[in-house]
């Protein structure tokens, strides 16, 4: 492995795998999924017709984050 492949390996583990299990434990609410709908302002059950800019933002967003990192696409 590259030096670099190291450091992702550890941020994933360090900064992100750590904090999540320890939200998930002590407060779910603390979690980054949360804080992403926080910040998008999703809530469950309100209908595609009353989506926001900001709702179509992150669904763009997770559009091209499955494609980049499952397909390979959009380097």
């Amino acid at each position: 492995m590259t030096g670099w492949q190291w450091y992702w390996l550890l941020w994933l583990i360090v900064g992100f795998a750590v904090p999540e299990t320890i939200a998930l434990i002590q407060k779910p609410e603390n979690t980054l999924s949360y804080t992403v709908w926080d910040w998008f302002g999703v809530q469950e059950g309100v209908p595609i017709s009353h989506w926001t800019f900001l709702h179509v933002l992150l669904l763009l967003f997770m559009i091209w984050l499955a494609g980049h990192f499952v397909f390979g696409i959009w380097r």
